[in-house]
Parts: C-alpha cells; structure tokens; sequence
C-alpha cells in the first residue's frame, strides 16, 4: 500500500472514529449563560478524544497495512475485479 493510501485510511478513520467518540462522556452544563446552547457540554474532554481517536486510527490503519502487505486485502479485490495490464497489483 502506498502513503498515499496510508494517510486516506488513517484519515477516513480518524474522522470517523472521531465523530463516534463525540457524544462520550457528554453532561450538559449546569448553568444558564445567556446564548448558550442549552445542551452544551459542560466539559467536552476533546483532547481526549483526539488521542483516543489518533491512536485508535494508528492501530486500525497498521492492521490494513499488515493485511496489504500479505497479500489477504487488495484494492482489485475490494472492487471484485483483475488489475488492468500494466497495472501494479499492491
């Protein structure tokens, strides 16, 4: 696989995975401020998150890189087809 390939699958999966640990953890503030959202968080721990996310990304995008390099996934087999002639078949 390619680092073109790697940085796609870490990004796909680091925003999603990102967006899932969202609502996490999440307690509406106590307090009324005038403007404020009503279900605002009262703490939204997103440098948490964010490490949760990367390293849930790192690990996830080595195991696809892993399964690539042995051969067991391929983008020609994702598409249920052959390489076309002079392809490269990783």
């Amino acid at each position: 696989m390619s680092a073109l390939g790697l940085v796609v699958v870490f990004s796909i999966v680091w925003w999603l995975l990102f967006f899932m640990l969202l609502p996490v953890g999440i307690e509406p503030s106590r307090e009324r401020v005038p403007g404020q959202d009503p279900g605002a968080p009262a703490r939204p721990l997103l440098l948490r998150k964010v490490l949760v996310a990367t390293a849930a990304a790192a690990l996830v995008t080595g195991l696809v890189h892993v399964a690539a390099l042995q051969g067991w996934i391929s983008f020609w087999s994702l598409l249920g087809t052959e390489p076309p002639a002079g392809a490269a078949s990783g």
